[in-house]
């Protein structure tokens, strides 16, 4: 389970913020109250945001540029890694290494060492596993560790002509004795992912579908079982596509909207939106809660694709976000155990 100062913020907040009433929220449509920044950047495509709760640093990763980076958000030092085997879908950190990522690079399963102070390359990284090996094309895209440190995550198709080829991906599990196993299969693009306070329900997204899945998430052995839905995009007017995704202390979910400009929020259990967190660019692509207090949202985006014409109408694409003001609390981020 989570490590014990992680466990204090997480009781910490537990009763602050949960047994007392919870948060609520009406629903609201627009910005007002917020303070919404734009931090980093430019990046191609930054995504997979994780926030450290001991270093109080973001991490995040450029999947395009090749690179695991992490951001102190008071210094403003900005320190990446560059990963020479291919597209970096997601880096998590390794519990007890501060230092240490388990990251995912084309179709391999990585180790990765982050250096605080400077940027550095990774010409021969340690592969720890291979997925896909039965496909061609695809790569690791989303990806996360859940309380007891197992990585789950999933790959996406190959792409042709900016469509992904459909069915051609999985969604695996990751324990510390490195052999994937498929959960799902077959995918198209497997992408947001999170759990709920509880640890009972594990959120997903297949991003073409247009849809939010919820599965009965069994903690002690990392299974997962009774697949439903529980947000719909298209039933509920939403434009953009689903990328990433978080959850807050009161179970309520948080998504970027890939070509949509926004984060919505959206309550799983009755299926409909809450709020929507507008951002001054298109290519939003995923988002975690972060900050001392677990009340601040980073959101990752874009400039992928984008001409020299579109870049200067939208300065701060492919730059990480930091919204705050929403009145509302996420969870610590797990570590993967090694």
């Amino acid at each position: 389970m989570q490590n014990i100062a992680g466990t204090v913020l997480f009781l910490g907040l537990y009763l602050g913020f949960f047994v007392h009433g919870g948060e609520t929220h009406g629903k609201r449509k627009d910005n007002h109250g917020l303070v919404i920044e734009p931090i980093v950047g430019r990046f191609q495509h930054s995504e997979g945001p994780l926030w450290n709760h001991h270093s109080q640093k973001l991490s995040f990763v450029d999947i395009e540029a090749q690179k695991i980076c992490r951001f102190d958000p008071v210094t403003k030092h900005l320190s990446c890694i560059f990963i020479e085997n291919g597209p970096v879908g997601f880096a998590i950190p390794i519990r007890g290494e501060p230092n240490k990522f388990v990251a995912g690079s084309g179709t391999k399963f990585i180790l990765a060492t982050l250096d605080s102070h400077k940027n550095t390359t990774e010409s021969l990284p340690e592969i720890l596993a291979v997925v896909d090996t039965d496909r061609n094309g695809t790569r690791w895209n989303d990806g996360k560790a859940d309380s007891s440190g197992r990585f789950w995550g999933g790959t996406i198709g190959p792409e042709v002509n900016e469509v992904v080829v459909p069915n051609q991906a999985s969604f695996y599990r990751i324990k510390s004795d490195l052999k994937p196993k498929k959960k799902l299969s077959p995918v198209t693009n497997s992408n947001g992912l999170a759990w709920n306070l509880q640890d009972d329900t594990l959120y997903y997204i297949d991003t073409p579908t247009l849809q939010v899945a919820a599965f009965d998430f069994e903690p002690i052995n990392g299974t997962i079982s009774n697949k439903r839905i529980v947000f719909d995009l298209k039933k509920n007017n939403v434009s953009g596509i689903p990328d990433g995704m978080t959850i807050d202390i009161s179970g309520n979910l948080w998504i970027a909207l890939y070509d949509g400009g926004a984060v919505v929020n959206v309550n799983p259990h009755t299926g409909k939106v809450i709020r929507f967190v507008k951002l001054p660019v298109p290519k939003v692509t995923s988002c975690t809660f972060g900050g001392p207090l677990l009340d601040t949202l980073f959101v990752t985006t874009s400039s992928r694709g984008l001409s020299k014409e579109e870049l200067e109408k939208q300065p701060h694409a492919g730059y990480v976000f930091a919204v705050k003001g929403l009145g509302v609390h996420g969870l610590p981020t797990n570590s993967f155990k090694a």
